[in-house]
């Protein structure tokens, strides 16, 4: 039976999971990312670093499954957005990876704010303003600062283009994750030429932005000395963490919407047009068909873990949400359960920003938040709408192994490989008053 990698480059760990065709995980491997800040301000983690502990990630994925890297079928990944590398004539690395969290371009210059704000910009980018955690103001902070490194760069490579080109040799990347950039031109599917012009760049220093789930090439040798995996295996284009996630969660099947309930609340649904939504990230959809829109409030579960340390630190969190489905018999337990109405409210002005007039009848909830069934019932509660949790825990890898699928032939389709892989979920319908 073909087996499929989805490999999640997140901030705090890289994890792989290795898949059945019909969704079912095999083996599932965790690392840290290992991140580094080597001053104030800054956030990286070095290249060969990245690779060893890839590399035990999917060892321990594969292990698990029982079966070789020449059973993998396909490959692809989700990822975080705007943590990048810069690479010689060589391609050899020039810096470490620099993570989106690191804050070296701050304060942003005049122009940089300006152009985020331009009116063209958010129809174009499918978001507005600028922010210093971007690729592009991080890259203009160095060729400022260190002329001479910039000027031996001929590639600069996002995270998961890194890896696309470090396992195929190819110059691909997807159009999900290059959004969160500032500078594709979404309804063209293409790098905007006047973002590329105001940061100083050219597209031949970029990766080739292509739809998720589309054959970015294959893997050469190189997958063997890096991750253990041997040449042939097709490789496919991925998407951004959420998107991925939503699409392991079955989001354009048969859910309408997702929402992610962990450090940050999160919601994403799938629109026909972008727009110039306040507070919204686009990106693009399978196929380019639709786009994506993404919005979020950083301030979330960490309000949980805020109220356990400050009033309640020897009880553990499931304890905490015990006792909010229990909210009268106990203080702790009416406490935690208007906190969790609260963060409801914040998650339905979220999907309302990110649905807009589209009709949402159901959702699926992702994160930390998605193992309570307490924790889903306030949501479903207050949205009044069911809410799907899957009882697969790692949705974004699921995702990936999804796009693996497509892009490998063994599914037909993104709908197919959804319908195909996605596991029976556990509902919770909103209470009748």
């Amino acid at each position: 039976m073909p087996m499929l990698l989805g490999i999640d480059l997140g901030t705090s760990y890289l994890k792989a999971g290795v898949f059945e065709r019909d969704g079912t995980l095999r083996g599932l491997g965790r690392v840290a990312l290992g991140a580094v800040q080597p001053a104030p301000e800054r956030m990286e983690v070095a290249v060969a670093d990245f690779w060893a502990r890839l590399r035990l990630a999917v060892g321990e994925a594969l292990a698990g499954a029982g079966v070789a890297g020449r059973k993998l079928a396909g490959v692809s990944y989700s990822s975080q957005a705007n943590s990048f590398v810069l690479l010689d004539r060589a391609d050899c690395a020039l810096t470490p990876l620099i993570l989106w969290p690191d804050r070296r371009a701050a304060p942003l210059d005049a122009e940089t704010i300006a152009f985020g704000q331009a009116p063209a910009h958010g129809p174009v980018t499918g978001m507005t303003g600028a922010v210093p955690e971007r690729m592009p103001a991080k890259w203009r902070w160095l060729v400022r600062h260190e002329p001479a490194l910039s000027a031996r760069t001929q590639r600069i490579l996002t995270i998961s283009d890194y890896l696309v080109h470090g396992l195929t040799g190819e110059a691909n990347g997807d159009a999900s994750t290059a959004a969160l950039t500032g500078l594709l031109s979404l309804p063209s599917g293409e790098w905007w030429p006047e973002a590329l012009t105001h940061f100083g760049l050219r597209e031949d220093q970029l990766s080739r932005p292509r739809p998720p789930g589309s054959l970015c090439g294959q893997t050469i040798s190189r997958a063997t000395e890096r991750l253990g995996l041997p040449a042939g295996i097709p490789f496919a284009a991925g998407a951004l963490d959420h998107h991925a996630a939503a699409i392991g969660a079955g989001v354009g099947g048969p859910v309408d919407a997702s929402l992610s309930i962990g450090t940050v609340l999160a919601a994403l649904a799938l629109v026909d047009d972008i727009g110039a939504e306040p507070g919204c990230i686009h990106g693009g959809h399978f196929g380019a068909r639709r786009y994506f829109r993404l919005t979020y409030d950083p301030n979330g579960a960490g309000q949980f873990e805020a109220y356990q340390r400050k009033h309640a630190p020897d009880q553990t969190v499931e304890q905490l949400l015990d006792r909010a489905g229990r909210p009268t018999a106990s203080r702790h337990g009416a406490a935690v359960h208007d906190l969790l109405v609260a963060m409801a409210g914040t998650l339905r002005g979220l999907l309302v920003r990110a649905a807009g007039p589209q009709a949402v009848r159901s959702v699926a909830v992702t994160g930390g938040g998605a193992r309570s069934g307490v924790w889903l019932q306030v949501t479903a509660d207050v949205l009044g709408v069911p809410v799907r949790a899957s009882p697969e825990a790692e949705q974004a890898c699921l995702g990936a192994a999804m796009l693996a699928a497509v892009g490998a032939g063994v599914w037909p389709d993104l709908p197919t490989a959804m319908q195909r892989m996605a596991a029976a979920p556990r509902i919770y319908r909103p209470a009748k008053n």
